[in-house]
């Protein structure tokens, strides 16, 4: 597993040929496709996400693509549309935004035709 720490702030994309966990900040996108993402508590993402299970202790703001699920911790600030099967969210959680679970594989061409772009 891949671990962007507290103090590190990473602008642009990354693509993650393993799990990753986020405790900084990222201004951009995560392609972990086949991978689980974790954004802690302290962590905050501004952008995209792709992975394959996506859990949320921290804050979002964006779009998130999950093949399998997401899940949205009570520590979470979410603003965010999510395509994914399967969704928990937590008491406490804030959440905003939008779910389609039917969408996953048109989200995912849709995601890739705007990296092309």
């Amino acid at each position: 597993m891949s671990t962007i720490g507290k103090g590190i702030v990473v602008t642009g994309t990354i693509e993650a040929e393993e799990s990753v966990a986020i405790s900084g900040s990222l201004k951009g996108e995560i392609l972990a496709t086949a991978h689980d993402l974790t954004l802690e508590q302290s962590g905050k993402i501004d952008g995209n996400a792709t992975a394959k299970t996506v859990n949320l202790k921290g804050t979002f703001v964006g779009r998130i693509i999950a093949t399998q699920s997401v899940r949205i911790h009570k520590t979470a600030w979410v603003k965010a549309e999510i395509a994914a099967p399967s969704i928990a969210i937590d008491d406490g959680a804030v959440f905003n935004g939008t779910v389609e679970p039917a969408r996953i594989e048109a989200a995912l061409r849709v995601a890739a035709y705007r990296r092309k772009a």
